[in-house]
Formats: C-alpha cells, structure tokens, sequence
C-alpha cells in the first residue's frame, strides 16, 4: 500500500509544471508547404516545447522556423529535428501570432493562437 501512496505522489509531482510537448511540422498540400497544426493554442504563462520537424522528400533541405513575439528563429533541416522549449510570457497579449518560415515567403505559415492565463482568487 505505501508503494501504491509514493507512485502516486511521485506522478503527482511529476504533472506540476510539466512541459507540454507540441509537434509543428512540414506537410505539403494543393497550394505549396504548410507548417501543421495550422493553428496551436498556448495559454501565456504556460511552458511548452516545440518539437520542429521537417521530413519532406523532394523540395528545400530546410525550412525556417519563427515565431518573432517569442523571440524564435531556426533553420529546421531535412530529417533533423529542432526542441525549442519556451515559456509563453504572462504579458504576452492575448490573440493569434504567425509562426513562419523566415527563408521561404511562399511557405504557408501557422497560427499560434494566445489565450490570457486563468486569474487567480
């Protein structure tokens, strides 16, 4: 019984503050490349890790990869994953912020939309 307790504490402990991983990648549709999900909601405050992948066979070796508002810009190489891992400033108003690829202007960017962090009583 006190190992089944201390497990449960321990993945307790574990869920505080816990990093949420979100996946953005290449894909290629009708209209030319795209950074998917098209649109990630974050909640400012929170601490995320992007995990960037570029696997498209048969176009650019790489893409850029920049969210200006939160001071992010990469070069995201072909099969090479980047992990960016960033905290969503508290001050960050709330809205839709553009993640682009800063070396393609054709590259369809994504949406990342800002939700303002839950008021505490």
């Amino acid at each position: 019984m006190k190992q089944l307790i201390l497990v449960g504490l321990l993945f307790s402990l574990a869920s505080i503050g816990a990093v949420r991983e979100i996946t953005i990648q290449t894909e290629k549709k009708d209209d030319g490349v795209h950074w998917m999900p098209e649109k990630i909601e974050v909640t400012a405050g929170e601490e995320v890790k992007f995990l960037i992948k570029h696997d498209l066979e048969g176009g650019s070796d790489f893409h850029g990869f920049f969210i200006p508002q939160l001071k992010i810009q990469k070069e995201v190489h072909l099969h090479k994953a980047e992990e960016i891992t960033v905290q969503i400033p508290k001050d960050l108003k709330p809205g839709d912020y553009t993640i682009g690829c800063h070396l393609h202007p054709t590259h369809k960017p994504a949406i990342l939309e800002v939700k303002a962090a839950a008021k505490k009583n």
